[in-house]
């Protein structure tokens, strides 16, 4: 990942192995905004390297065993550690049977050895428009779960991210995991991008479908189009309506492109990004109406 910056090495920093997440808490308490907390190190070291950041304290929680953990329990969901990786994520046979639209974008991230380092916490908590994660995690209403000095809490991933590397977070504060809520059964997923050979993705959608008590529920949620994840709530209506045929699935992606608000920046026209939405789309539901 490049900003465009020639650094090539890492400012000074003094490195910290946590072995507990109590140990974290008093660290982050101790050196507050002088800290960065590291899991994977993808998104914080390319950071560090452009200088986008420069922390004092490096604080390492690999080693925080609650953090790598990975539980599926019926009824309640799934428990993303903090430490868990994108190919721990893509082997996951849970996920990919029952979240099946996170699957799709964790696979389809990076090379294999990003994927081998990153972390999906890490990743949410980059907050750059282009992350693939964050749609799918709130098309399936999925939670950030924070620890600190004075207690726990925990906010949807669409309020947590508040704009490009900005998130609710305070300094004394981290995101031990994420939780996403079980599925309804006979829930559908799909996640599509159009990266145009850049590094970047330049438009992204994921889409959910559920049944629930004879009504179906959309979630269509764009990525990299925007400062922040757009949730398209004129395209879920057009999905919500009628029998799920061609004839709908070409409304809603129209809608979609008629609704979403586009940036325009060195990837693309506003103009273009609409017509990709509409692109991304068709092709998500494409997959889906014919599954």
């Amino acid at each position: 990942m490049s900003f465009g910056s020639p650094y090539l090495t890492l400012p000074d920093f003094t490195y910290h192995r946590a072995s507990t997440v109590e140990e974290v808490i008093a660290l982050l308490k101790e050196h507050g905004d002088e800290a960065k907390v590291m899991a994977g190190g993808v998104g914080l070291i390319a950071f560090m390297k452009e200088r986008l950041m420069s922390p004092a304290h490096i604080i390492d929680v690999k080693g925080v065993e609650e953090l790598r953990q990975l539980r599926y329990a019926p009824g309640k969901g799934l428990s993303v550690g903090a430490s868990v990786t994108y190919e721990e994520l893509a082997s996951s046979e849970v996920l990919k049977e029952k979240y099946t639209v996170l699957h799709e974008a964790v696979s389809r991230t990076g090379d294999p050895m990003i994927r081998a380092r990153a972390t999906l916490v890490g990743n949410v908590c980059e907050a750059i428009p282009w992350i693939d994660s964050a749609p799918a995690l709130i098309s399936l209403d999925a939670s950030v779960e924070i620890a600190g000095a004075r207690g726990k809490r925990t906010v949807p991933v669409a309020g947590f991210i508040r704009g490009p590397v900005d998130i609710d977070l305070e300094s004394d504060e981290f995101v031990t995991g994420i939780q996403i809520p079980d599925a309804v059964r006979g829930t559908r997923g799909a996640f599509e991008k159009f990266t145009g050979g850049s590094e970047f993705a330049v438009a992204s959608v994921a889409v959910t479908l559920a049944s629930e008590n004879k009504r179906r529920r959309a979630r269509v949620v764009f990525g990299s189009v925007n400062s922040t994840p757009v949730r398209c709530t004129e395209a879920e209506k057009a999905l919500e309506e009628g029998e799920f045929t061609q004839a709908t699935i070409r409304r809603a992606a129209k809608v979609a492109a008629e609704s979403v608000e586009c940036v325009s920046d060195v990837l693309a026209s506003s103009e273009y990004r609409k017509h990709l939405v509409e692109v991304v789309t068709l092709q998500a539901l494409w997959r889906l109406l014919q599954n």
